[in-house]
């Protein structure tokens, strides 16, 4: 009996220490966090200025977006992405605010979890950045609505 409740503890501490050693491997630099953070700032500025065109510049070629309110919709690509903003835009939205919360390195790529407001709307952006051309762009986006 005392033997597996030593098993049990030691798996116990074991299940706490794990997920403390993957948060400092794949933990972020300083100067990485900044550079997603500037990213999402473009962001911002793009849609506060109801650019269609700059804000498709901020995905890859491939990219995929998932809006998960209203009609909602998946956009694959740049060009149905810029599609989608234009008609967004068409309606004069109100002000967007984005503040990076959580971002993690997954190999050469960078997952980053945002919050977002816009009007009296609020959610969260889950996105995977990639290098291209000495800049992170969105690859996959996920929008999900509170």
């Amino acid at each position: 009996m005392k033997t597996r409740s030593v098993v049990v503890l030691v798996g116990f501490a074991i299940s706490l220490v794990l997920p403390t050693f993957a948060q400092q491997k794949d933990a972020v630099q300083p100067q990485l966090r900044q550079e997603i953070e500037a990213a999402l700032m473009k962001f911002e500025e793009a849609f506060n200025k109801h650019d269609a065109a700059a804000m498709a510049t901020l995905f890859t070629l491939d990219a995929v977006q998932m809006l998960d309110w209203g009609e909602g919709g998946t956009f694959s690509g740049q060009q149905a992405i810029e599609k989608h903003y234009a008609l967004d835009f068409a309606s004069s939205p109100p002000e967007f605010v984005e503040k990076l919360i959580q971002v993690y390195a997954i190999g050469d790529k960078i997952s980053a979890i945002s919050e977002w407001s816009h009007g009296k709307w609020k959610g969260y952006h889950a996105r995977i950045y990639v290098r291209e051309a000495g800049e992170w762009k969105i690859r996959m986006d996920y929008a999900m609505h509170l």
